[in-house]
């Protein structure tokens, strides 16, 4: 993982990464877990935005996959980036590059950062989107769109228009009434969009006990609602 702190710096390093492995492709590949909700991966020059409560983990889930294949992964506006979690989600730190926010960064700023991460980058992971204008993201998306990058926001979109939205809710488990630890954790997923024409669901193990990704209509089993029981 590499941690860059100033603009100089990413500009420097972004010609020599890219584009990476899948630049020729139409799509990108996604982790075997969300095959179910995203059967042909992901549009290139596509937003997608994860909300909810494993918002997180779902925007590195969507980076799995190709981080794996060799692709770069650029992170910004994530204050609290946690590399185990994007570690466990499949991402190859190796590829990642980080920027780190020395201060609070203006429009303006985030306008040239997301620039170049999205022309050096074949995903970009954001997430301080509400940070940034409607103008300025309307030019981001048109970069995006000419390069063939796929934008990842954590969270609020902000001006930002999203293609797909990747909505979360999560439920641990594992602990009893006081005793126990945490085991797995069932992450329900609702995929909508543009070119999504009805909802799509699945309730993965993120992690299983074994500590493996897996959705649930991947591999045949019943899909179930998080909360409810009968």
């Amino acid at each position: 993982m590499v941690d860059v702190d100033a603009r100089a710096r990413l500009a420097a390093l972004t010609p020599h990464i890219a584009p990476g492995a899948l630049a020729a492709e139409r799509a990108v590949e996604v982790h075997p877990a969300l095959r179910a909700l995203l059967p042909h991966g992901l549009v290139r020059g596509s937003t997608v935005c994860c909300t909810g409560g494993a918002a997180t983990s779902s925007a590195f889930l969507l980076a799995a996959a190709a981080s794996q294949a060799g692709s770069w992964t650029g992170v910004a506006g994530m204050a609290h980036f946690g590399a185990q979690a994007a570690a466990e989600a499949g991402v190859e730190l190796g590829r990642v590059v980080v920027v780190r926010e020395r201060g609070r960064y203006d429009d303006g700023t985030w306008g040239q950062v997301l620039a170049a991460l999205v022309d050096g980058f074949d995903v970009v992971v954001f997430g301080a989107a509400a940070r940034v204008r409607a103008g300025t993201a309307r030019r981001v998306q048109a970069r995006l769109q000419t390069r063939g990058a796929v934008l990842v926001l954590v969270g609020d979109a902000g001006g930002f228009s999203a293609d797909l939205q990747v909505a979360s809710r999560s439920r641990w488990q594992g602990l009893g009434d006081g005793h126990g630890h945490l085991r797995t954790r069932e992450v329900e997923l609702v995929v909508e969009g543009r070119r999504v024409p009805r909802p799509r669901r699945d309730t993965l193990w993120f992690p299983d006990a074994a500590g493996r990704i897996i959705g649930r209509q991947a591999h045949g089993a019943p899909v179930v609602e998080l909360g409810r029981t009968g």
